[in-house]
């Protein structure tokens, strides 16, 4: 592990016990899938990302990204913007609302109407505003770990991780989390995990690595850059059951029986109807129906049906109907 001069270091002793963690996904991690992943997995969960600006004005539509529920923590919070001075407000907000186990800045969304605002990945350009925010954020944290997470630069010639990391450690950070791609290759192509050893070799702070972890095998490459921790992002919202196979050392695919799977999938639309208002949760739950499926004999052909269902009934029967139609010749090894 890691040594880190600058602080006490909470987010080290948490991935000592727990080095594997859901990472902050938008429009993913609400506190209804949070509650599924729990079924599985006992560690650090986030948020989604959450505005430093909608945050000051605690508005609404804001304020409710970070609803907890009773089975929660630990729970990160994920914040993103480029105002540097609108941080230590922000952090306040989240402090004086719920107790986070870590405060994380998002640094490396590639997503269009994030960087437009120069927030996300569209940061790692500014080193020097880098540096500000890492700075107002930590002030206000308190005893609360600061983390950040980033890319390995914006393209393939402003490639500045590890200058990146060397302002956040001297500004106080506690953790950073490292997608092992830059923001123009998006999610495509292959991790670079020769440079995710990199940054491990030279940091003086944990790192954390992320990007395409959906199995034993590619946990188990991660892991072998020496990296403190593995964030697990597109594979934990298709197969929340993940960090618990991958405990076991067993295949994602096929680890739950088909009745195990048809309660998991009953259970998202029951929390999503809680959480939501209206027949929202119906549209809301047809994509964790689609992604849980996938691979399955005729998922498929279900997807389209799925996306038309209109209410509860209808999708209830649409399930029933399919998971009647494929033979069970699963062990539930959950």
């Amino acid at each position: 592990m890691t040594e880190c001069s600058t602080s006490t270091n909470n987010y080290l002793e948490l991935l000592k016990t727990r080095p594997m963690i859901g990472a902050p996904l938008a429009g993913v991690s609400t506190p209804a899938f949070r509650r599924i992943v729990r079924l599985f997995f006992d560690g650090l969960l986030f948020t989604e990302m959450v505005s430093v600006e909608g945050l000051i004005r605690k508005g609404s539509g804001t304020m409710v990204f970070l609803r907890t529920n009773e089975n929660d923590m630990p729970l990160g919070v994920q914040l993103f913007g480029s105002k540097s001075e609108s941080y230590g407000d922000a952090v306040k907000v989240v402090l004086e609302t719920m107790t986070p186990a870590v405060i994380d800045i998002n640094m490396g969304c590639p997503v269009k109407k994030v960087i437009k605002t120069w927030s996300g990945a569209a940061m790692m350009k500014d080193e020097e505003n880098i540096a500000k925010v890492v700075r107002a954020a930590k002030s206000a944290c308190g005893s609360v770990p600061l983390s950040i997470k980033i890319r390995l630069g914006w393209d393939a010639n402003s490639v500045n991780y590890n200058e990146v990391i060397k302002i956040a450690y001297e500004e106080g950070a506690d953790a950073v989390t490292l997608h092992g791609r830059t923001k123009a290759e998006m999610f495509g192509g292959q991790v670079h995990y020769d440079l995710i050893a990199d940054a491990k070799s030279r940091a003086k702070l944990p790192v954390i690595g992320n990007g395409d972890i959906v199995c034993c095998e590619t946990h188990k490459r991660m892991l072998e850059t020496g990296v403190d921790g593995v964030m697990i992002g597109r594979g934990m919202m298709k197969q929340p059951w993940i960090f618990q196979a991958i405990k076991d050392g067993k295949a994602t695919d096929g680890y739950l029986t088909l009745p195990r799977l048809k309660d998991v999938i009953t259970r998202i639309i029951e929390l999503e109807q809680e959480n939501a208002r209206g027949s929202r949760y119906i549209d809301a739950s047809k994509k964790y129906i689609v992604w849980m499926l996938k691979g399955l004999p005729g998922a498929a052909a279900l997807r389209s049906s799925v996306y038309e269902c209109t209410d509860r009934a209808q999708l209830d029967d649409l399930l029933e109907r399919f998971f009647l139609s494929i033979s069970d010749t699963q062990t539930d090894r959950s």
